[in-house]
């Protein structure tokens, strides 16, 4: 997570919360001895209920909290984007390219998988199995591709 953003929303919030100290002190009490008795689906609601309440009070709006929580998920994007980039960059002398019937072709290595159209400006990638949806097809993306195509001609069809 990008350090600027805590720090940023914890200057604009520390007068807040050197004002309601005693709240926020009573607050969290209360959610240690929720968590201690509690143990149902109620406890987790309770919780809820009690850390909304607090930020109601103590000002922190909603919206700096998605804010938050916004750029603390476009930086875990980006981390693993910039990961599937580089493991393209490292597995693409070991990317299988398969030709499908349908007019798609499919790149697969160990950690990586690449659909798309032939004549198609995007691609679908897969990172470690898990989806990072459509990118348009950049420098690195096409080296990939081609590296992989490349092995394909090279390499003799296999028998089954």
């Amino acid at each position: 997570m990008d350090k600027n953003v805590w720090t940023e929303f914890l200057e604009h919030n520390w007068q807040i919360v050197q004002d309601n100290w005693l709240y926020i002190l009573i607050g969290l009490v209360l959610l240690l001895v929720i968590l201690k008795i509690v143990r149902t689906l109620v406890k987790w609601l309770i919780i809820i209920v009690v850390i909304a309440g607090l930020l109601v009070y103590s000002g922190i709006s909603f919206e700096q909290v998605g804010k938050v929580v916004t750029q603390a998920k476009d930086d875990a994007i980006n981390k693993v984007q910039s990961e599937a980039l580089n493991m393209m960059i490292k597995e693409g002398q070991n990317a299988k390219y398969t030709s499908n019937g349908d007019g798609t072709f499919t790149v697969s290595s160990s950690n990586l998988e690449v659909k798309g159209p032939f004549e198609g400006d995007k691609v679908k990638v897969w990172y470690q199995g898990m989806s990072l949806g459509e990118w348009s097809m950049s420098d690195t993306v096409k080296k990939y591709i081609d590296s992989a195509k490349d092995l394909a001609a090279v390499q003799p069809p296999q028998s089954p």
